[in-house]
């Protein structure tokens, strides 16, 4: 496959950006965006999280590593080490959101076993999925690209990543190629038709990246986009909350909630909250001058969203 202007130049501003870090160790999930930073730095030390030994994650990250990583751990863990690191994700962030607790639980594991095994910086892939069209939600829009050009725009206003408050509280630097400021501006400037492409019928999104590494990469680079919850099989934690309240309790401490405006979708959900509660207070008690959250009463900083409970829009009527 014949690459364009952009795609060779998308892989020059990468490979430049990455011969910085080829020293550090890798978060590689076997997705698209570490796999292609796997190849491009060849890492000493990868490593990939999963809950049990079954996980999506492990298969595609361990076909990288195999071609591309010097030495490559398998970060396995149960449900009781999730369970006994989510006070400290709680606390950390201030929310008792199930996606942002486990898709941060995710991080935490591999950036702690990296920092266990004497790295003292890691590479992750944050960024791709905001820059290049990645997310799934985002397929919605794919039939009008002039909206989906809107989207992201102000999804780069506000994107962050818990990856780096993380490495903070484990003492470890993640370092963010897809971020750096000669990619973002690449990325930010390219034409919205050069993310969004079509093969065999089927359109996807990052289809520069799909592209400029196909060759190397091979099928890696058409996997399906799955969330980090979802890829390590995370989200099966929610199970092991049916097991922990039982549905009188459940019932009693729903409605307890409500009475403080606080909605809760789930066992999983109340059981953050009681966590949340504990370390702060309701969020109806806080004090702020911003809109509030319908389904918690917490202040907002964007009001699509809250990142108190997770609440998506997150205020009713807008």
């Amino acid at each position: 496959m014949t690459l364009s202007d952009s795609e060779r130049a998308l892989r020059t501003r990468l490979k430049d950006i990455m011969s910085k870090y080829l020293d550090n160790s890798l978060l590689l999930s076997g997705g698209l965006d570490s796999s292609i930073l796997c190849y491009l730095m060849r890492p000493k030390f990868s490593v990939v999280t999963s809950l049990g030994h079954n996980s999506q994650d492990l298969i595609f990250a361990n076909r990288v590593a195999k071609k591309y990583s010097q030495n490559h751990i398998e970060c396995v863990v149960d449900s009781t080490d999730i369970v006994e690191i989510i006070p400290h994700i709680i606390k950390t962030f201030k929310t008792f959101d199930p996606l942002e607790i486990r898709n941060s639980s995710v991080i935490f594991f591999g950036l702690r076993e990296a920092r266990n095994n004497g790295y003292n910086s890691i590479v992750t892939g944050d960024g791709a999925d905001e820059l290049f069209a990645g997310y799934n939600y985002l397929q919605r829009y794919f039939a009008d690209l002039k909206k989906l050009q809107e989207i992201l725009t102000d999804l780069w206003k506000i994107m962050r990543f818990s990856s780096r408050k993380l490495g903070e509280t484990l003492d470890i630097k993640v370092d963010t190629p897809y971020l750096e400021k000669p990619l973002y501006d690449f990325a930010t400037a390219i034409d919205i038709h050069e993310k969004v492409g079509e093969i065999n019928g089927k359109k996807w999104g990052k289809f520069i990246l799909r592209k400029a590494f196909a060759k190397e990469l091979g099928s890696t680079v058409w996997r399906k986009k799955m969330a980090l919850e979802q890829g390590s099989g995370f989200e099966q934690i929610s199970i092991e909350f049916e097991k922990l309240i039982d549905n009188q309790q459940f019932a009693k401490e729903l409605q307890d909630a409500a009475h403080n405006n606080v909605k809760i979708s789930s066992k999983e959900h109340l059981y953050y909250y009681r966590i949340y509660e504990s370390f702060f207070g309701r969020p109806i008690e806080e004090t702020c001058n911003s809109p509030r959250c319908s389904f918690c009463g917490s202040c907002l900083e964007y009001t699509k969203y809250c990142y108190t409970c997770g609440a998506f829009p997150a205020i009713l009527n807008l």
